[in-house]
């Protein structure tokens, strides 16, 4: 049976209540500044306030607003780490890269406890790996691993991108399988078999390959996979047939006005390695313009960048 469109009015009725979140979240942001501005007037002005009020201001993007707010915080308490680790954000965003660093180490100095330590020190060790000091950053992320053995999701996906930034791929499926293990994440279970993939240990990703593919709804990452574990076997034609099935399923799950970048970003894998490299570059660039996580395009940069070799470009 074909679905007839909606009318017109209940159009409008469902994009007002999809901008409705939004919009709150607008008026809430907005209402914690005037109530942080009223305490801070009136008398009560402290660095968690001024700190509180800036998280606020870059909610709405009012950056300017936010990094003065910061530097008042510091006013009151220059040993206040939420602070400095909140200016490091933005100086970093802003291409000040240096000024980041120190902010950063101002607060793994100031840090109180070993939680905030471990967290400073990852937050240098990201700002350090993208100023292109790769051997220092992966220093301060194993001193933060030291501090706090189990980690966190975000800091084992980065410990594998450094070992892989120090000339060192073949460790990251250890790694990877290691935070799998300890937080059961299923990002960190998906970047173990990708690392897998990566290192040409084919037949030990298939398995949690072929236990997906059975099992999940959707199908399109995991047969990307498989493709890229047939490819390393020589299964060509059947790589060629999962290829098309993966980009099949993200043709009807991509959505045109607003995408879900972890799927342009497969889009553009799956592409390249069907040859297709001006689109599979489009991706990346679009991936790239939305935001993606270097994690997210590791991938899609090298397969990209081999064929550039092997072409001779």
């Amino acid at each position: 049976m074909q679905m007839q469109p909606l009318p017109h009015i209940l159009l409008i009725l469902c994009s007002n209540i999809m901008l409705l979140p939004l919009v709150t979240a607008h008026h809430d942001t907005e209402k914690m500044i005037a109530l942080f501005t009223q305490r801070i007037e009136s008398g009560e002005a402290s660095a968690e306030l001024h700190y509180r009020r800036a998280i606020e201001y870059r909610i709405l993007l009012q950056h300017p607003k936010a990094e003065a707010d910061l530097r008042q915080a510091l006013v009151y308490d220059e040993n206040y780490t939420p602070a400095h680790r909140e200016l490091a954000h933005l100086l970093a965003k802003r291409g000040e890269q240096k000024l980041a660093i120190k902010s950063a180490r101002h607060a793994i100095r100031a840090s109180g406890n070993l939680h905030e330590r471990s967290g400073a020190m990852i937050l240098l060790a990201r700002l350090l790996a993208v100023a292109g000091q790769p051997e220092a950053a992966l220093r301060h992320c194993l001193d933060a691993f030291e501090l706090k053995p189990s980690g966190e999701v975000e800091w084992y996906l980065l410990h594998a991108e450094l070992l892989d930034a120090n000339s060192r791929p073949n460790e990251r499926p250890e790694i990877l399988a290691a935070g799998y293990s300890a937080t059961h994440s299923i990002v960190l279970r998906n970047a173990w078999i990708d690392a897998l993939l990566d290192a040409e240990k084919y037949k030990a990703a298939l398995p949690v390959i072929h236990r997906e593919l059975s099992s999940s709804r959707l199908k399109g990452s995991w047969r990307l996979r498989y493709a890229r574990a047939q490819l390393g076997m020589g299964m060509t034609t059947d790589a060629g047939l999962s290829l098309a099935l993966c980009l099949e399923e993200l043709a009807k799950r991509i959505h045109p006005t607003r995408p879900d970048i972890s799927l342009i970003a497969e889009r553009g894998l799956a592409q390249a390695l069907l040859g297709q490299i001006d689109a599979a570059r489009s991706d990346l660039n679009r991936a790239r313009a939305g935001g993606a996580d270097s994690w997210m395009i590791a991938t899609l940069e090298r397969t990209l960048s081999d064929n550039a070799v092997k072409n001779g470009k």
